[in-house]
């Protein structure tokens, strides 16, 4: 069926014969007596032709034209009037009517008139549908080109860049965000951008609970924040959940139904992608293993360690390189032979292969020496990981099966991203740094590790007549003899102004003396500490006075005669290692400090095994 036509005329004589002959040939009509009534209507439904009087109480018909040209420039418009100047006027003309028509009207003329306007208008349509069809086949192309590609590149990484850049263009989102489900299950923040702030980002959720429902359903959900509506994509294959797009600032100004329609068959193409990749992973780590060791080789370490320095650079992230070497492999092998060597270095990867989490990375970079790879682990908890890497190793049965017979030599060291460099080459270097500092050690010079904590207190501090600690270029200094009685005092000062200047630095503090005292410099100077510092304080000692403290543990040790005798500060930190210890006499202070970082971990380590103190 034509139509619908508006018919507008102050004569109601017009507008009845009008409507009749026009509704005789088919098409719909809606007559209005003035040009104000004409406008509501075309508020409210769309009009293929508006025939108009032009001489009109209020708005004529060349403004009421005009109006209309404003809302549809191609609006078809036909203009009735009894002046016989109308057809072909300036006004007329420029108002780009299709036809002016003299009453009293001839009905072929009129039929005539409109068949041509309808005409026009209908070839518009048609225009407007081949034009939306077009645009909606190229939207269509355009979405399974990007389906296509996501099926047709494996790699993980990549995956996950383009998953949110292509759902952030058929959304038209100025902001996404990506999480994808890792080894434990959890969904883990892998990519975002646009104008999203990191901190308000989850690094983790949990696909159960809340979630759990959403999930599963596998359909794109709407949410509303204070800022933006926000699109939530769940990545679902299979019935597996494989990640959650979030959506946000679209540039429209809200998210439309054909958003949330190319939203849901772009990620079920995703999620396929994502699994797939996963799997890919997963065969390429298998096929690119030791043999004796079952650690990866080189090659596929340094690849993994390049995409792991861009995801920090790109999201500002951080990350740990750990090198450890067995420095005297070759004496085992000549002494022992060469399957106790091979033994000894599957028992040292099987060690660190059980307290490693499912993201960290293991390679054999030579026979002797190999690398670890934590992700999202600060230089704090890389120095932790190095000790318990150590005690892991020492309890493997393989290990303590050869080092009755000869002891191994193994050494770590640590490195940051970007801290301590930011390319692979450089994170090396620092480690073999590190490494080459612990070599140096008074620690392994005087073969520390065996002894109970004040069994190396006493050897550290000596006597006037003990002989002089061994020196190395490549170590911290370590010195004893007589210390300034006011230094336990001004040190503590010193360590409560840093961690106030500096209260997310993570870092263990043991602070030890006969008395634990609300006045001691370190309490009063954490007073105005804030709650949340990173690093932990302990106070070891009598009890006196001191109850609690917000930023301090205190741990009373009563009746114990070497606390009693002695004050020792052990600090270990991201920025900073430093021990004093110090023995009060009649005379001078004797007493023996350094910042020999692998002296002061030890020693933090024996005291907390000594008192039963739990471990960073």
């Amino acid at each position: 069926m034509a139509g619908p036509i508006l018919v507008v005329d102050d004569d109601l004589f017009f507008r009845n014969l009008a409507t009749d002959l026009l509704s005789r040939r088919g098409h719909r009509v809606v007559a209005v007596e003035n040009a104000t009534l004409a406008l509501e209507e075309v508020a409210r439904a769309t009009f293929d032709l508006v025939l108009t009087d032009v001489v009109m109480p209020g708005v004529d018909g060349f403004a009421l034209t005009a109006r209309l040209r404003e809302r549809d420039p191609e609006q078809e418009v036909i203009l009735v009037s009894t002046r016989d100047d109308v057809q072909g006027s300036e006004v007329a003309l420029r108002l780009g009517v299709a036809d002016c028509l003299t009453k009293p009207i001839e009905e072929a003329d009129l039929l005539l008139a409109v068949d041509r306007a309808m005409e026009r208008a209908q070839l518009r349509h048609e225009r407007a549908r081949l034009q939306d069809e077009n645009l909606e086949f190229a939207r269509f192309h355009n979405l399974q080109q990007r389906c296509l590609e996501l099926l047709s590149h494996p790699d993980l990484e990549w995956l996950q860049e383009r998953v949110i850049a292509d759902l952030g263009a058929v959304c038209d989102a100025q902001s996404a965000a990506l999480w994808v489900v890792d080894d434990r299950g959890d969904l883990a923040l892998r990519s975002y951008r646009g104008l999203l702030d990191k901190q308000f980002l989850p690094e983790k959720m949990s696909p159960e609970g809340p979630l759990s429902l959403r999930l599963r359903e596998a359909a794109p959900w709407l949410a509303r924040d204070e800022r933006s509506p926000v699109l939530y994509v769940p990545l679902v294959a299979a019935g597996e959940v494989m990640g959650l797009a979030q959506l946000s600032d679209p540039l429209t100004g809200d998210f439309r139904t054909e958003h949330t329609r190319d939203a849901k068959v772009l990620a079920d193409f995703a999620a396929v992608g994502v699994k797939n990749g996963r799997k890919l992973m997963a065969l390429q780590r298998l096929g690119l293993r030791d043999r004796d060791t079952a650690a990866y080789n080189l090659s596929y370490f340094t690849d993994y360690a390049s995409k792991e320095i861009y995801k920090a650079r790109r999201y500002g992230r951080t990350f740990s390189l750990l090198t450890f070497s067995i420095d005297n492999l070759p004496l085992v092998r000549v002494r022992l032979g060469a399957q106790d060597a091979k033994k000894a270095v599957r028992g040292i990867i099987k060690a660190l292969s059980k307290i490693i989490r499912d993201s960290d990375v293991i390679a054999k970079a030579s026979d002797q020496e190999f690398y670890l790879l934590l992700p999202e682990t600060d230089f704090f908890g890389a120095m932790m990981f190095v000790r318990r890497a150590v005690a892991a190793v020492r309890d493997e049965p393989d290990v303590q099966d050869v080092e009755q017979r000869l002891p191994l030599a193994l050494v770590g060291g640590a490195s940051t991203f970007p801290k301590d460099g930011e390319d692979f080459d450089e994170l090396v270097h620092r480690c073999r740094r590190r490494m080459d500092e612990r070599r140096a050690s008074l620690q392994r010079r005087l073969m520390l590790d065996g002894l109970p904590f004040w069994d190396e207190v006493d050897l550290l501090l000596g006597t006037p007549n003990s002989p002089r600690l061994p020196t190395d270029d490549r170590a911290e200094p370590s010195r004893r003899g007589k210390v300034a009685d006011v230094l336990f005092d001004e040190l503590q000062v010193e360590i409560a102004r840093e961690l106030v200047r500096d209260p997310g630095s993570r870092g263990l503090l043991y602070v030890g003396g006969p008395e634990i005292r609300a006045d001691l410099p370190l309490a009063v100077g954490l007073e105005q500490a804030p709650p949340d510092l990173s690093s932990r304080i302990y106070l070891l000692g009598r009890r006196v006075d001191l109850e609690s403290h917000a930023a301090l543990t205190p741990v009373f040790l009563e009746g114990d005669e070497r606390v009693a005798r002695h004050e020792f500060i052990l600090w270990l930190s991201e920025s900073a290692s430093y021990a004093l210890i110090q023995r009060r006499g009649r005379g001078a202070t004797w007493g023996f400090h350094t910042s020999d970082t692998a002296v002061v971990d030890g020693l933090i380590s024996k005291l907390q095994a000594e008192y039963d103190l739990q471990p960073y």
